[in-house]
């Protein structure tokens, strides 16, 4: 069988099984490249593809690395380097394919099985700042749609595809909720997102001047009228940034990391931080956003230290 063949099939299987349209994309363009490099090895069929073949296409990926460096987004590849983050998704991606191959019966061993996932380094905490925060919040506070995002964003610990996908038929604005829809395991879910009297004022805010549509979502495009995409709330985050004098990060996401951040300072469990995130698995709660700089961690021992406030001890 043609790998071109099994990657359409893949893709297919994919879309039948709910994966959002973002999800099939990233699978559709890595795998893609994979092939692309076997190709130009001129292997072309799943059944000759061996380890070795495998672990040269990782190699040739790391050939073109180049020094991480921080920034407000995620960068994109480009023939100028991969960072190890990117890297390491397309060793997580050529092991679910073939995984997915073997299943399915269409190669009798697994030559991924051994490809062994490359070590992330470590990083800093992905957050927002607090004062970064309070830049967005007062750059914003002119414009009742800007502000009510920046406030959702930073209230409810959503994700940018929840926060677009809220409903008017879905925000409880007495009971301080919202449904949002949001990427997870097999595809869309939906979960309630809570925020505080700050938030509900600032969505009253702009309901009040939220022109008339006949999109349902709450928060829309000023120049389509529309529901308001992803992308646009990268573009209003990067118009505000630069408004604020914001230089460290302000993408969706840093919202997200700064709330799970902040909880845990103040003294939430983890269980609780992993269900507000709508995390099925607190692992992740603590691999991605129980993250501290060193001089936080050196902060949290003073405060937690046995010998803490009593030196004579």
């Amino acid at each position: 069988m043609k790998l071109q063949n099994a990657l359409d099939e893949f893709i297919l299987d994919a879309d039948a099984r709910g994966h959002a349209e973002s999800t099939i994309c990233w699978y559709q363009q890595r795998i893609a490249r994979l092939i692309r490099f076997l190709t130009e090895r001129d292997i072309s069929e799943v059944e000759s593809v061996s380890t070795s073949d495998l672990r040269a296409f990782v190699a040739d990926l790391r050939a073109q690395s180049t020094r991480w460096a921080d920034h407000p987004y995620h960068p994109q590849d480009s023939d100028s380097g991969l960072s190890p983050h990117t890297i390491h998704g397309y060793v997580r991606i050529t092991r679910r394919f073939f995984r997915w191959m073997a299943d399915e019966g269409m190669i009798e061993t697994n030559p991924a099985a051994r490809l062994k996932l490359p070590h992330l380094p470590k990083e800093p905490p992905k957050a927002i700042s607090s004062i970064d925060l309070d830049r967005l919040l007062e750059a914003a506070e002119p414009d009742p749609r800007d502000y009510a995002i920046v406030c959702f964003l930073a209230d409810t610990g959503c994700r940018v595809g929840g926060l677009v996908g809220v409903r008017l038929s879905e925000l409880d604005l007495d009971n301080g909720s919202a449904i949002v829809r949001e990427k997870g395991r097999g595809g869309w879910k939906s979960r309630t997102v809570y925020f505080n009297s700050r938030t509900r004022s600032a969505l009253l805010r702009w309901l009040e001047v939220r022109p008339e549509s006949d999109a349902d979502a709450v928060f829309l495009s000023k120049a389509q009228n529309g529901p308001l995409t992803t992308c646009g709330v990268y573009q209003l985050l990067k118009r505000l940034a630069r408004k604020a004098g914001v230089e460290g990060r302000f993408n969706p996401h840093a919202f997200r990391h700064a709330w799970a951040r902040e909880a845990l300072r103040n003294g939430a469990d983890l269980g609780t931080v992993s269900q507000l995130l709508g995390h099925e698995d607190e692992t992740v709660t603590i691999r991605f956003y129980a993250r501290w700089a060193n001089d936080e961690l050196q902060e949290r021992h003073g405060q937690f230290s046995p010998l803490a406030g009593n030196p004579d001890r």
